[in-house]
């Protein structure tokens, strides 16, 4: 045999001799291979089942969020896009719509009222995510079609009309066809201080208010085909229409409205992704292990004929490889019915649609990755077969004892380098997704050296005078084939990632549970005059509704910047032309809200002197879109008096808070004089208390506006609320998926045990002693992984919590409680069903079969 095989590995694993005697030494073991198969099945299912649902959830997520926008790419000018531009943008998208808005005055002639308004003319079917809802029904379409318009509920209330009375829109009278009770997105959060009224666009000429150009915002909304990357698009139109007045925004822009939200879950899903691979890595490990564990005898047999090393490496590498591709193919047609199966039971729970269909890009990936994974995995216990010499007939099967650290140095590094690449595409991270598999391994190692630890303590700890049976059990742990290491790893790492996924769940279902949701302002009262502040606050208080922020506002241009003109830094383009001629609606006071934190520079509180710069706090995102820091000067226009400025601090909004954020904030010495308004904030809790409010300040303030974004924090409100029940869903998921993977645990050193108990009750031991003794070893390992398992997600949720999530790094004791609990429990419960399986085995039935 020694002259026909070949030595080298490649060689050898590719002889015929090498399947063929794989495939003769399966026959006599189809039954272990088949549970082998079966965690294959189960780690592979988890995977892909995991993976798929992350990928229809984000779908469903990044599809709702949209509605934010209402389209995939919004391109936004003060002055009208040209027809030859609409075309060319035309070309990149499968449905456009266009919108002209503009600020103008409604007459309501049957109460002689009048009120300024924010008119909206948009043609098309906009938008093209989300829906608008009107009373009645219908209406949206109809103002396509029909002469009329849509009004905002509020000003129904406010005007006494209803549907079917006439409104004069300059020179147009137009019929009210419905209301609007959830409008289409807005261009901006506060597109326009008044209430919205939408038309058809092609009857905006008939109103004679085109010539208001200076004060109309030109839209244009487009719908791309489906794949398209928005964000790539974006930044080639931003080249190709670089002279364009264009401001251009996606979906992903807009969702900075849900805060870290997304941001969040979508770590989150790296996380249960990784997981996923993970605990399918540890059933593959294990199965293969206990079987190689089982075949040393065969092993040892085929080296005393002149098998070499490579060869017998081979054959077992070519059934862990063709099962796992078998088992690959089964899990992942058990994970597209798994989620089918959980989407279609929680489609009804869920705030928005999810896609049910099998994500089949996905399905691929994961089949791919979970059958390399798997033959990775399995290779760390293969490499044991290479150390099995002829000498192992002699001493009953059993394996020399030794290290070969530097043999499978190669294998460790090639695992880690995958769970990296297949962690990156869950974490667009490239660091933090590094960071993981790093913590992953620092994981693996105290779990390895707890294992050794345990192992070395028992053999030291136990004495004579002992009770026999505890002696026995605490025993059970250092001796030769035992599954210290094993079961540690497998069950402490399972608890570890379980873990951690609940507690993050929990953190992240916690921190959307307080989220700025429940304290945000719903209601804005715009254009309060400095001598009307203190009687608006009156009239929201006597409505019993809260005064939440109060600030002064005065609107402004930048005319140079560092000295140098707008209009230059335009011809160079060394700031966007849209922020160029934006006007800035700017405030003072002398501290940091809870909005903000300071980022660079020293917060100011008045001007250093009489003839100092005025000191003004830039939000970081306008400072680095203008290209300024800290000490550069700014010419600010304010209502044609030029101001000069240095910046002298840089802030970090918090802008899904809805609170009164700004670009900039002075100090009150430098505006207090300033020509300007108000803006107080509020909450009102239903349609009701508003439109009551609103009333109120009619007959008082009719100079006041109210902009009630009631809607639109209703929309954002169902968006986290999605999230949070699919972060339990997610959770709960792999739990279960976890189950059959850490059962094997059990199973795999069902055998030995079975052997070990065969020699005690020959010895004469009972059946009740051999389940005591079994019952001590799983108490004894269950307690230690519970107890290493849940140090190690405490420290994992610690750095989580306060490095990713930027959340409190307390975890929840009950969840740490029950999981220790049940870990110890399970566990216990594993050593009970063990031993009544074996104690219903007589012993000459075993030593017949040969065990």
């Amino acid at each position: 045999m020694n002259s026909a095989l070949p030595r080298n590995p490649i060689a050898a694993l590719l002889h015929p001799w090498t399947w063929r005697m794989a495939w003769r030494d399966s026959r006599s073991q189809r039954a272990r291979l088949v549970i082998f198969s079966l965690a294959i099945v189960a780690g592979v299912a988890a995977l892909v089942s995991i993976h798929s649902l992350k990928e229809s959830v984000q779908q469903g997520i990044n599809t709702q969020a949209k509605s934010l926008l209402g389209s995939d790419l919004m391109v936004s000018s003060r002055e009208p896009i040209r027809d030859e531009d609409a075309a060319k943008l035309n070309r990149y998208a499968t449905r456009s719509s266009r919108e002209t808005s503009l600020s103008s005055m409604m007459f309501f002639p049957s109460t002689n009222g009048a009120r300024l308004v924010q008119v909206r003319a948009i043609d098309g079917a906009f938008p093209f995510y989300g829906k608008v809802k009107t009373e009645p029904a219908g209406a949206w379409q109809k103002i396509q079609q029909e002469k009329g318009v849509l009004l905002e509920p509020a000003l129904l209330d406010q005007f006494r009309v209803k549907v079917g009375d006439t409104v004069k829109l300059g020179s147009a009278e137009l019929p009210i066809l419905g209301v609007v009770t959830d409008p289409a997105p807005q261009s901006s959060r506060f597109s326009g201080f008044a209430p919205e009224v939408y038309l058809g666009r092609n009857q905006l000429e008939a109103t004679g208010l085109m010539g208001v150009a200076s004060m109309s915002t030109h839209l244009m909304q487009l719908k791309l085909p489906a794949g398209t990357d928005a964000v790539a698009l974006k930044k080639k139109l931003q080249e190709d229409f670089a002279d364009a007045p264009w401001r251009l925004e996606t979906p992903e822009d807009r969702q900075q409205n849900l805060g870290d939200a997304l941001d969040n879950f979508q770590r989150f899903l790296a996380i249960i992704a990784l997981a996923a691979l993970v605990l399918g890595a540890i059933g593959v490990a294990g199965a293969v292990h206990a079987h190689i564990n089982k075949r040393v005898p065969v092993i040892a047999i085929l080296r005393c004929l002149g098998c070499p090393g490579n060869v017998a490496f081979g054959i077992y590498l070519i059934q862990a490889a063709v099962l796992g591709l078998i088992g690959a193919l089964l899990g992942a047609a058990v994970g597209i019915g798994l989620q089918v199966s959980v989407l279609t039971f929680f489609a009804g729970d869920l705030p928005f649609e999810i896609p049910i269909a099998p994500q089949w890009g996905v399905v691929l990936q994961t089949t791919a990755a979970g059958f390399g994974v798997c033959c990775g995995f399995a290779l760390i216990p293969l490499l044991k077969i290479r150390r099995i010499s002829p000498a192992a007939t002699l001493r009953g099967g059993a394996m020399l004892a030794g290290r070969n650290w530097l043999a499978a140095t190669p294998v460790y590094l090639l695992l880690a380098g995958l769970l990296v690449l297949l962690s990156i595409p869950g974490d667009s991270n490239w660091k933090r997704a590094l960071a993981m598999v790093a913590g992953l391994a620092g994981a693996f190692l105290v779990l390895l050296l707890v294992a050794k630890c345990l192992t070395w303590l028992s053999r030291k700890l136990v004495r004579p005078s002992w009770p026999y049976l505890l002696r026995q059990g605490i025993s059970n742990l250092h001796r030769p084939h035992n599954q210290t290491v094993l079961f540690l790893l497998s069950l402490g790492l399972g608890t570890f990632l379980l873990v951690t996924i609940l507690l993050t769940g929990n953190l992240l279902k916690g921190k959307l549970s307080v989220s700025q949701l429940a304290e945000s302002p719903n209601l804005y009262l715009i254009d309060v005059q400095p001598d009307q502040e203190p009687g608006v606050r009156e009239v929201v208080k006597n409505q019993g509704l809260p005064v939440l922020e109060s600030a002064p506002m005065v609107t402004m241009r930048i005319a140079s910047i560092r000295g140098i003109p707008v209009q230059d830094l335009l011809k160079e383009k060394k700031v966007p032309r849209w922020l160029a001629r934006r006007e800035f609606r700017s405030t003072f006071r002398t501290e940091l809200n809870s909005t903000e934190t300071l980022m660079d520079g020293e917060w100011k509180t008045q001007r250093d002197g009489a003839d100092a710069p005025a000191p003004v706090s830039l939000e970081e995102g306008i400072a680095k879109d203008l290209g300024v820091k800290v000490g550069d000067s700014i010419t600010m226009d304010v209502q044609g008096v030029p101001i000069e400025t240095q910046v002298t601090s840089i802030r970090q909004v918090d802008w899904s808070k809805f609170n009164l954020n700004f670009f900039m904030v002075f100090t009150p010495d430098v505006l207090a004089d300033a020509p300007g308004f108000h803006v107080v904030t509020t909450k009102a809790p239903d349609a009701a208390a508003s439109g009551n409010l609103q009333r109120e300040l009619v007959r008082g303030f009719p100079n006041v506006t109210a902009i009630d974004l009631a809607v639109v924090l209703e929309t954002i409100r169902k968006i986290v609320d999605g999230i949070s029940q699919v972060i339990s869903v997610l959770a709960g998921f792999t739990l279960l998926a976890a189950i059959p993977i850490l059962t094997g645990t059990f199973l795999n050193g069902r055998d030995l045990r079975v052997r070990e108990s065969v020699l005690l009750r020959t010895l004469g031991a009972s059946a009740r002693q051999v389940r005591i003794i079994l019952l001590i070893e799983y108490a004894a390992l269950g307690f230690l992984s519970a107890v290493t398992g849940l140090a190690l997600a405490v420290g994992a949720n610690a750095v989580l919590a306060t490095r990713v999530f930027k959340a409190s790094p307390w975890p929840d004791f009950w969840i740490l409680a029950a999981a220790f609990a049940v870990t110890t429990g399970l566990s216990i419960l594993g050593g009970i069903l063990l031993g009544r399986g074996v104690n219903k085995t007589s012993p000459l039935e075993i030593l017949r079969s040969g065990v």
